[in-house]
């Protein structure tokens, strides 16, 4: 019998579980996370018991079958700042799919919302592959799921060959042995004045400035200190690069490592934030590089980072980043009636 209950098990079960059904469903066909121990521990399982309210699972006896995760945030939408969820590791085993599985936990999970007062989740749904079982789910919920907007990203080949290599889409492999004629791998900074990495001192003014940028957003993340600096510094997983001004820090990037899956394993750097503050374009270009040179020093043979969002465009640009083709619905679903989705142009998110 299956019960739909509060996930009780470790992030490096979730992991074993997560990517064995992601990568029976989409191995070959699409760009696969495979989610780390850390990473999931991380995002949904930081230790101190406090966010498991929102883990909702499936057990058949002490057997996982199922996982509808949720890790509460608070977002400012339209201005207004309002308690959140977000989640996006909806994942059912193949071999009890058809018995209604994700609907029943989809409904315990709006009931704890609504108990607890989380008023929208919102995650991602992939739409480049018609194989994508999510879409099927989510665009077919009865009432409250929205897509808010469409998202792309830019991409950054770190060491060409590689990403040559690790690419399922001819095009995309193509592209990335034709940009590796004109366009170099990440060098050390020629001026390396004020650049060095996140230090736990520096975390105020990261939170401020990263405040800062979300200002122009029709929805942005909100933080504080002990949050971000989860994803500031985590060992084996997220870094920071920051360039020092007079009064301190005013510029950061930050970035986690995931290893990607496409026609071979990939490490690559997902970076979470920007917040140039003030800089002007030649700081910015010189952080960014600065950046781009550290994640190579760290393993990563590429780099992503959500486009069609909130700014930074022009720089990203500047050091060689291109911009891809929309992949993903940004969706939300409301669990108040009176929060509305429409009119989101401007997001702050992360991806994942």
């Amino acid at each position: 019998m299956i019960e739909i209950k509060t996930f009780e098990d470790d992030a490096d079960e979730l992991a074993r579980f997560t990517n064995r059904v992601w990568q029976a469903a989409y191995e070959g066909q699409v760009l696969l996370p495979l989610w780390s121990e850390a990473f999931l521990r991380r995002e949904l399982l930081p230790g101190d018991g406090t966010m498991r309210d929102y883990l909702v699972a499936a057990y058949d006896g002490g057997k996982l079958v199922g996982f509808h995760p949720a890790r509460p945030i608070t977002v400012r939408l339209h201005g207004r700042e309002i308690p959140a969820t977000w989640g996006s590791f909806l994942t059912v085993d193949p071999e009890y799919r058809g018995q209604k599985i994700a609907q029943r936990m989809q409904q315990e999970f709006i009931r704890r919302h609504q108990e607890r007062g989380a008023r929208v989740n919102f995650g991602y749904l992939y739409i480049r592959s018609a194989k994508s079982l999510g879409q099927k789910f989510w665009l077919n919920q009865p009432k409250g799921t929205a897509v808010v907007r469409s998202l792309g990203m830019w991409v950054r080949a770190l060491d060409h060959a590689a990403t040559a290599r690790f690419e399922i889409h001819r095009l995309e492999s193509w592209g990335a042995r034709a940009m590796s004629l004109v366009q170099r791998s990440p060098r050390p900074p020629l001026d390396p004045t004020g650049i060095r990495l996140w230090q736990p001192e520096d975390t105020p003014a990261c939170l401020a400035l990263i405040h800062q940028a979300g200002e122009a957003a029709d929805l942005a993340y909100l933080w504080d200190s002990a949050g971000l600096e989860r994803y500031l510094h985590y060992p084996g997983l997220s870094q920071t690069v920051v360039l020092q001004g007079e009064a301190g820090v005013a510029g950061l990037v930050t970035y986690t490592l995931l290893e990607i899956l496409g026609r071979e394993p990939m490490m690559v750097a997902l970076i979470d934030r920007i917040a140039f503050g003030s800089l002007p374009g030649r700081d910015r270009r010189r952080l960014l590089g600065a950046a781009l040179y550290q994640m190579s020093g760290d393993g990563a043979k590429g780099a992503m980072m959500l486009r069609d969002s909130w700014y930074g465009g022009r720089t990203l640009l500047s050091v060689g980043f291109v911009p891809m083709h929309p992949e993903y619905y940004y969706i939300g679903t409301c669990m108040d009636e009176e929060v509305s989705l429409r009119g989101i142009r401007r997001i702050q998110a992360l991806w994942r």
